[in-house]
């Protein structure tokens, strides 16, 4: 019994050193847990049209939205390790949407071979136009004082921008009022026509209102400023040690042949390192930051335990 054991297991771990050199050999489905059109999908397709050309087979983008990105990423965890199913997960798919539901659908640390980090983002901070806060500072002021809370739009309960408005809320020892959208651009939507007094959205989703003088943008959430919004600072610049960076990540099923997971993130590392992507992404309001598969992991990782604890303070999800 034991030899046949054996002998099975080395049978398994050959034919799996045979696909790995012989992969790619068909077509690749690339999931996108998101929506056409919007900067997940945007980015993806920016991967997806360089790694056919390096890979020589096709890379097909599959866009399977919904729940935060839940649904898409449930379909690549219970995908065939084999290489042909890869597919984008974020800093809501991974370290949030499975924190919020009552019961996760899926493993975010167990359940997929992290692959390489794509992009970060920032949220900024707008307000409605009208609203007497010209910085931070006096935004904060304002919210202390007012005998109603400003209330605030999100794209929903347990969302990025819900829970980064929370964090501000007890940073800046003040109450608001949450008025949670369908999404960000019903949200954004009606900040600028004043039904609410502000929210947190991507540079790319609040520079056209910034534009148009229909929304002031106050702060970011990350670090530094942010390439499309350049005059606007950080929120840690009042708020010492605030600091809310989203991320995007390329990620296979779990037990992926290290081979191919090692293969991938080397091609998609080298066409981030190309100034062209970089530069699309920034119209995008993204900044390029490509990784080794075990700093993805430990991102990841770190991420989720990071927002278990912020959700649980706002009183948000179901068991983690």
């Amino acid at each position: 019994m034991k030899r046949f054991l054996a002998f099975t297991i080395s049978l398994t771990l050959a034919a799996t050193a045979v696909a790995a050199d012989t992969w790619p050999s068909r077509s690749i489905r690339y999931i996108v847990p998101f929506g056409a059109g919007g900067s997940t999908d945007t980015l993806s397709r920016v991967i997806a049209e360089r790694l056919q050309q390096r890979l020589g087979q096709p890379v097909v983008i599959e866009n399977i939205g919904g729940v935060g990105g839940s649904i898409g990423m449930a379909r690549l965890s219970r995908a065939v390790p084999d290489g042909y199913t890869i597919g984008l997960g974020n800093t809501a798919s991974h370290a949030i949407t499975p924190v919020i539901q009552p019961v996760k659908p899926y493993d975010p640390i167990e359940g997929f071979t992290p692959i390489t980090l794509l992009a970060e983002y920032h949220n900024v901070l707008v307000v409605n136009a009208a609203l007497p806060a010209k910085d931070l500072s006096e935004f904060i002021a304002l919210a202390q004082r007012s005998d109603t809370p400003l209330a605030y739009g999100s794209s929903g309960v347990g969302s990025s921008n819900h829970l980064t408005s929370e964090l501000l809320a007890r940073g800046a020892g003040a109450n608001f009022t949450h008025i949670p959208y369908k999404g960000n651009n019903e949200a954004m939507t009606a900040v600028a026509a004043g039904h609410v007094d502000w929210m947190f959205a991507t540079a790319s989703e609040v520079q056209p209102f910034v534009a148009a003088g229909k929304v002031r943008a106050l702060a970011t959430s990350g670090q530094d400023t942010e390439p499309l919004l350049p005059d606007v600072p950080p929120i840690a610049s009042v708020l010492p040690g605030f600091s809310v960076v989203g991320w995007m990540a390329l990620f296979g099923p779990s037990h992926l042949p290290k081979a191919i997971a090692d293969r991938i993130n080397k091609e998609v590392v080298d066409i981030l390192a190309d100034p062209q992507v970089a530069a699309r992404y920034e119209a995008l309001g993204l900044r390029v930051v490509a990784s080794t598969q075990a700093e993805a992991t430990r991102r990841v990782a770190e991420d989720y335990e990071s927002w278990k604890a912020v959700s649980e303070a706002a009183g948000v999800g179901g068991r983690p």
